[in-house]
């Protein structure tokens, strides 16, 4: 249990665990680092200090020997530093100990070839970079610019050579008060003199500058990188087999998870697929059944699985399904007609296959459901779509043989009328004869108009201006007979690209057919909107409708319901309405009436 437990742990949150104790681990490593490189640095300016303190109050005290000899003191003092150098300059760690002037002249110094030469620049800007206030308080610096190359930790402190105060006469006749030697030096005979040396020397920049080695210094700071890098290492190792063990305890979480995503995967599969899957296992229960197969079945997933096929299922698939785990290897396929829950009528292809495992036995039973409804459809669509090729080329052909004969019928037919006595019944024989020709005359007309091909004179129009020209045609005859003509116009309609006249011709078709086929009065609905890109005309009647078995045929050219009709007036106001990119449904119910959606895009 602890091990699963540990295996749910993921190895990223380890390693973020890892990461934040090496950052907790380097920063207490990194302040242990900087805080012993500055204690090093304090002690060695704590030693540099000590060791000039001690030049100087050393110095001053082999002066103060002297005092009795003032002219000696004056021109000596040097050699009392000097001195004082050579008495500290054994101590371990002292590389240089010197006395300099304002211009980095060495005085003094621990090494005696070195008096009288001057310091490199970068020594010489250093000490110019002391304040002169004649205090102890050192500067240091870490220098590199020595000749061999090695690194001296340098401490430098302004230096006076005597540190007294000098009496002198205050105002209003008032003094200062002085120590011995300045009283001595007062009450001397060449006092004036050698205090004009005093002052002169006074105003003088002298430096003592001492230069440590760094090898302890080095050393520490060394040992606090040797402490980081083995915290690194140790780090590192603990960090490593904490994350080799992690892993290891999630291999069979690993496997199981990709069990899990490949069985995941597996039903997202099989429920995207677009044909209907329906699976049994070996006792014949329904253990699949895909979400294609539900829409086309009309049974939901919950209704089928653990099912026998027989409660569920049509009987139809249930037989393909029981016939598929007979233990016949081929594939059982037939084609059937289904009808669902709203009464329309499938086409399916059923094809069943039995399911074995890699033995060979008998695992169950699928079947693969395909919808062949629109493909049938399309099928049909298109075969009227040649017919009506044909139709059209045929008609043209026999359009075009026949007019030249029909022009001569009616010229003869004129001829034979003026031989005849006016008022006979020869005349009205001619009369009937010649009407009949040009009644031919107009359907021939009409069927060339369908079977050739017209070029529209495009423009930018209104829609409602359109509909409201048709309907002005058309509105004394439906008032003549009751019926009411109701429009419903959207605001701000788009306009169209299209033929005018063309679109005037198709509504005033459409609105003849719906006056004609309204019987003692009625309602005429013109509904014009916008959807999808489309300005929508909705032609709505209550007249009598069509019988469902002649909605197909409706656009068929001479197909008709009327007495004197031609069949050709739709069939030309959907051609129409397709050479504009248009579309044109038809929907009727016998006895309550009839719709007519007519779709054309905005411009």
């Amino acid at each position: 249990m602890k091990r699963q437990r540990l295996a749910e742990v993921s190895p990223w949150l380890f390693a973020a665990a890892c990461a934040l104790l090496a950052l907790i681990i380097g920063a207490f490593a990194v302040n242990n680092y900087q805080r012993e490189k500055k204690l090093m640095t304090e002690a060695l300016l704590q030693k540099g200090i000590t060791i000039i303190r001690f030049v100087i109050s050393n110095s001053r005290a082999s002066l103060r020997g002297e005092a009795r000899d003032i002219h000696v003191a004056m021109w000596r003092w040097t050699d009392h530093v000097q001195q004082a150098i050579d008495y500290t300059s054994g101590q371990p760690g002292v590389n240089f100990l010197g006395l300099l002037d304002s211009d980095g002249l060495i005085l003094a110094s621990s090494n005696r070839e070195s008096i009288g030469t001057t310091v490199g620049n970068s020594t010489l800007l250093f000490v110019e970079s002391l304040e002169d206030n004649r205090n102890l308080d050192g500067k240091f610096r870490i220098s590199n610019d020595h000749t061999d190359a090695s690194v001296v930790f340098q401490v430098a402190a302004v230096f006076s050579p005597f540190g007294i105060r000098f009496y002198t006469p205050a105002p209003n006749g008032q003094k200062f008060d002085a120590t011995l030697l300045e009283k001595f030096i007062h009450r001397h005979p060449e006092y004036q003199k050698w205090r004009e040396q005093l002052e002169s020397l006074s105003t003088k920049k002298f430096t003592i500058v001492v230069e440590l080695d760094l090898a302890e210094f080095h050393k520490a700071v060394k040992r606090q990188l040797l402490q980081i890098i083995f915290l690194s290492v140790v780090l590192l190792l603990v960090g490593i087999g904490g994350w080799l063990s992690l892993l290891t305890l999630q291999g069979l979480k690993g496997s199981q998870s990709r069990l899990q995503r490949i069985r995941a995967f597996t039903d997202m599969l099989i429920s995207s697929l677009p044909v209907g899957l329906i699976a049994t296992d070996s006792l014949g229960n329904i253990r699949i059944c895909n979400q294609s197969a539900e829409d086309i079945i009309g049974v939901s997933e919950e209704e089928a699985i653990g099912h026998l096929p027989e409660k569920v299922l049509p009987a139809s698939l249930a037989d393909t399904l029981r016939q598929s785990g007979s233990g016949c290897d081929a594939v059982q396929q037939k084609e059937i007609l289904l009808t669902d829950g709203s009464m329309r009528k499938r086409s399916l292809l059923l094809a069943g296959l039995s399911v074995v495992d890699s033995e060979d036995r008998f695992a169950g039973s699928m079947l693969l459901i395909q919808d062949l409804s629109q493909v049938k459809e399309l099928e049909e669509e298109l075969r009227r779509n040649e017919k009506l090729a044909a139709l059209g080329k045929m008609a043209a052909g026999v359009a075009h043989e026949l007019r030249n004969p029909l022009s001569s019928i009616k010229g003869l037919a004129v001829l034979l009328k003026s031989r005849f006595k006016e008022n006979s019944s020869d005349q009205e024989t001619a009369d009937t004869l010649v009407q009949e020709v040009e009644r031919l005359n107009r359907s021939i007309g009409e069927l060339l108009d369908y079977a050739r091909p017209h070029k529209l004179q495009t423009m930018q129009i209104s829609l409602v201006a359109v509909a409201q020209k048709a309907m002005s045609l058309v509105r004394m005859d439906a008032e003549a007979m009751g019926i009411t003509m109701e429009t419903e116009f959207a605001d701000f309609l788009p306009l169209v690209e299209a033929d005018q006249d063309k679109l005037i011709q198709v509504f005033l078709n459409l609105f003849l057919n719906s006056i004609q086929a309204i019987e003692n009065g009625g309602v005429l609905r013109i509904k014009i909107s916008v959807e999808n890109a489309r300005v929508i005309c909705t032609i709505a009647d209550t007249g009598c409708g069509i019988d469902p078995q002649y909605i197909s045929r409706v656009f068929d050219p001479y197909f008709t319901t009327k007495n004197d009709g031609t069949g050709l007036g739709l069939a030309m106001s959907a051609k129409i309405i397709e050479e504009h990119g248009g579309t044109i449904e038809f929907e009727s119910t016998a006895g309550k009436g009839t719709i007519v959606k007519v779709g054309l895009p905005v411009y």
